[in-house]
């Protein structure tokens, strides 16, 4: 069975925003983690987290920024429509069952947010800064976060779930990382591989979200898969994450669904 784990973190409230969210999920499905405290693909590829005022905001300011990015999205007819139009393409290669989960509705919204980007390079966390309430404080620590967020696909070296602490290596951009998720170090062992959206916290990286969890034994199937996407998009493995997250968790997540 696969693993879909949901990190401790994003708790979002959604109305009206897109298809049913059921609570069950087929056992095909990974299994999910959750962000615990507290998810712009174009960080620089060795640059470590950047330290902002990140730290200085709880889970419910995280919560805060993301339900205020999905109100602007549904009361705004141009965003909602376009939103449906992504919505579209996310889940084109999609069961319909699929399209009913609740984890992958959680996934698409973490793209929407952080990984699609307009016609002029614009995601939908950048527009928020424009056109959003002007936030403060610890809200505004939150916000500063989210516009950091990348998607990575790291594989897990070490796991103290004592300190919530996860070291490896993020695969596609080729550099140490360190996670901080309590959810997510009780679940995983070395050699996992752990694909999620990541906000930067102090120095190290929070989870957010759902996160992909991809058992050590299936590494050598997720690398060929990796690898025959990124020959067919033609496409260096360190684009992926930040030109082509859809592509990429569809592929995590089949390689995590396979039952061998």
């Amino acid at each position: 069975m696969s693993d879909q784990l949901r990190t401790t973190g994003s708790r979002r409230k959604r109305r009206d925003t897109g298809p049913n969210e059921p609570e069950s999920a087929h056992d095909g499905a990974p299994r999910r983690i959750a962000p615990a405290a507290a998810a712009a693909p174009t960080a620089p590829a060795t640059a470590p987290a950047k330290v902002l005022s990140i730290g200085r905001f709880e889970r419910e300011d995280f919560e805060r920024v993301e339900g205020l990015v999905i109100t602007l999205v549904t009361r705004n007819q141009q965003l909602q429509a376009a939103a449906q139009q992504v919505a579209r393409g996310f889940f084109a290669a999609a069961t319909a069952e699929e399209r009913q989960k609740r984890e992958l509705q959680a996934a698409f919204y973490s793209f929407l947010m952080y990984g699609y980007r307009d016609a002029n390079g614009v995601r939908v966390i950048d527009l928020f800064r424009r056109v959003g309430p002007k936030l403060g404080g610890r809200q505004l620590a939150a916000q500063e976060a989210c516009e950091e967020a990348r998607f990575g696909l790291v594989a897990v070296e070490d796991v103290n779930p004592g300190k919530q602490r996860i070291r490896g290596r993020d695969i596609l951009r080729d550099e140490p990382v360190t996670l901080r998720d309590r959810n997510a170090a009780a679940a995983i062992r070395p050699g996992d591989r752990v694909l999620c959206w990541q906000i930067p916290w102090g120095t190290s990286w929070q989870p957010v979200g759902v996160a992909t969890h991809v058992e050590a034994r299936k590494a050598e199937a997720l690398e060929r898969a990796i690898e025959a996407m990124a020959n067919g998009l033609g496409a260096v493995r360190r684009e992926l994450p930040e030109r082509h997250a859809a592509n990429l968790f569809w592929v995590v997540y089949r390689v995590a669904g396979m039952n061998s």
